[in-house]
C-alpha cells in the first residue's frame, strides 16, 4: 500500500493522525464493507504506534514539516512500512 504525505504544513506525525482520524471517519460512514479502506487503517495504526518520530524528524528534516519534499509511505504484505522522499528510500 502506499500513502502519499502533505508535509508541507505539518510533521509526518501530525499528517499520520490526521489520515487516520479520516480514514476512521469514513469507514463508519460506509455501509459496506471496504478491504483496503480497512487495511490502510490498520497501516497507519501501525505506522502510528511503531514509528520513532523524534528521531524521524530530527534526521529528516521533511519529515519535520514545512517542506515541499514528496513523502510516500510505503507498506508491504507483511505490514512492514517504509519511508520515501523525493524517490529515496530511507532507513529507519
Amino acid at each position: 500500500m502506499k500513502i502519499t504525505l502533505d508535509l508541507s504544513n505539518h510533521c509526518i506525525e501530525t499528517e499520520l493522525k490526521k489520515r487516520y482520524n479520516q480514514s476512521i471517519s469514513e469507514y463508519f460512514r460506509k455501509k459496506t464493507s471496504d478491504k483496503n479502506l480497512e487495511r490502510r487503517i490498520e497501516n497507519l495504526k501501525t505506522a502510528l504506534t511503531t514509528l520513532d518520530f523524534g528521531r524521524l524528524r530530527k534526521e529528516f528534516p521533511a519529515l519535520a514539516g514545512h517542506h515541499d519534499d514528496e513523502v510516500i509511505l510505503l507498506f508491504d504484505s507483511e505490514n512492514n512500512a517504509s519511508i520515501l522522499i523525493n524517490g529515496e528510500r530511507i532507513n529507519f
